[in-house]
């Protein structure tokens, strides 16, 4: 008696998909030509239509896209719950790394309101989700999710996902302005990976990037930038766009605190490059904020303003606001070191509105301290004096001793120029010590 042949899970899995994909395709009036392009083959695509060949992951993800479906209709066969959790969490994945984190928060929300999910595909949602929310501002609502992942990896031993986990951690600290915590969970994370002999260069030269990061806001610039030498140097050989130009922007910032200003320009421009090809519009904004910062520093302040105009037309383009008050009043400042009185208030006054609809406080202390540059120029001495006095109290409830200290030396230089030289004194007095407090 002949045996009757019965189709597996796996079988039955691959022809459900298949018969999706030739059904959406159909739909879009798409020859199997057109779904392969250049990527596959005509003949490949119909294996996969007839559930003879089993897509990869990346494969399923570039179909999806040209389907135009989202990452849920590869969710509808529990057949296919397996393979679909994993191209849901490389979807997450994929969707932070081009900038798309509201897109990816709400893909990994919705994957974790499904039931029977295996526990470790939970703590990976969870730890994507945590991602996507320190990228979009909101550390608190992320710190709670690192610490239930993080139970979890502890308890099962994921050694790798630990150090991740921690970095993360250290990162959502960092955000919330909690430098010491920060320090701790960034010492936890190398010291765990060196200690379990990991193999990830990325991951490692991200966690020293991470500490160079608090380097820098601790003032000590010069260590900063070795630091961030030595996380180039443990990245070497292995190409991520997105960390590499993460640490070349924070090897340009602390290049041009340490005074090394042509270093430092080049490796803003190399940041902006590596962000720019990611489609990144906020941080190529603010690589060119730092970069029209270091030109007008340095005399340029014609190519300073044009970035800065620039920087500040990317970030409308995408609803940005918080960044963009830096712009604005960056722009202001360039137009009147260049003598056009006129635009720079037109700019200054743009840069305030801004500021209201800022969240970040420090945003406030460069607008401000702009302000009292652009009144002074017009002769408003009175209400010179009142921005630059609001921009250093701000600054002293922000804690941000660059900040106050650069605003204290313009209100000195206003306080000198308008024949107040006692003031003034007292004022450079008080920026030198914030100065060298900040360097010690």
């Amino acid at each position: 008696m002949a045996k009757l042949k019965t189709r597996t899970p796996t079988v039955r899995a691959a022809e459900q998909l298949g018969h999706r994909i030739r059904e959406a395709r159909t739909e879009m009036g798409l020859s199997l030509s057109a779904l392969a392009g250049e990527d596959f083959s005509r003949a490949f695509i119909n294996q996969i239509e007839l559930g003879k060949a089993s897509p990869s992951m990346r494969t399923l993800q570039v179909l999806s896209q040209r389907l135009q479906r989202p990452i849920e209709y590869f969710l509808q066969s529990p057949d296919l719950s397996s393979a679909a959790l994993e191209l849901a969490l490389t979807e997450a994945q994929t969707k932070i790394q081009r900038g798309q984190f509201a897109e990816a928060r709400d893909l990994m929300t919705k994957l974790m309101e499904r039931n029977g999910i295996p526990l470790e595909v939970r703590v990976k949602a969870q730890a994507n989700l945590a991602e996507a929310l320190l990228r979009l501002g909101s550390p608190a609502e992320a710190v709670s999710l690192i610490e239930d992942s993080l139970r979890v990896a502890e308890g099962r031993q994921w050694i790798s996902l630990q150090v991740e986990l921690c970095d993360r951690m250290g990162r959502a600290h960092y955000l919330l302005r909690h430098a010491s915590e920060a320090g701790r969970w960034f010492d936890r994370a190398l010291a765990l990976y060196e200690r379990e002999t990991l193999v990830d260069p990325l991951l490692k030269a991200r966690i020293i990037g991470h500490q160079a990061n608090l380097l820098y806001l601790a003032g000590h610039a010069s260590e900063a930038v070795a630091g961030y030498e030595r996380a180039i140097a443990a990245a070497a050989g292995v190409l991520d766009t997105q960390a590499m130009a993460g640490i070349y922007e924070g090897l340009a910032v602390s290049l041009q605190r340490a005074g090394q200003y042509d270093r430092a320009l080049g490796y803003a421009q190399r940041s902006l490059r590596l962000w720019e090809r990611l489609g990144d519009a906020r941080m190529s904004a603010q690589l060119r904020n730092n970069m029209a910062d270091i030109l007008l520093g340095q005399g340029h302040a014609s190519e300073a303003e044009q970035l800065f105009a620039e920087g500040a037309a990317q970030l409308r383009g995408v609803g940005d606001t918080q960044l963009l008050p830096y712009l604005a009043a960056g722009a202001a400042e360039a137009a009147l070191e260049q003598g056009h009185v006129d635009r720079a208030q037109r700019l200054i006054e743009g840069a305030r509105l801004a500021a209201k609809a800022s969240a970040d406080p420090l945003a406030s202390v460069a607008v401000e301290r702009a302000s009292g540059r652009v009144a002074f120029a017009v002769g408003s001495i009175e209400e010179s004096r009142q921005h630059f006095e609001t921009a250093i109290g701000l600054a002293t409830t922000a804690e941000d001793m660059p900040a106050r200290s650069r605003a204290m030396y313009d209100y000195a230089r206003m306080l000198e120029d308008s024949g107040h030289h006692r003031e003034a004194a007292l004022q450079y007095r008080q920026a030198y010590d914030l100065r060298r407090l900040d360097a010690s």
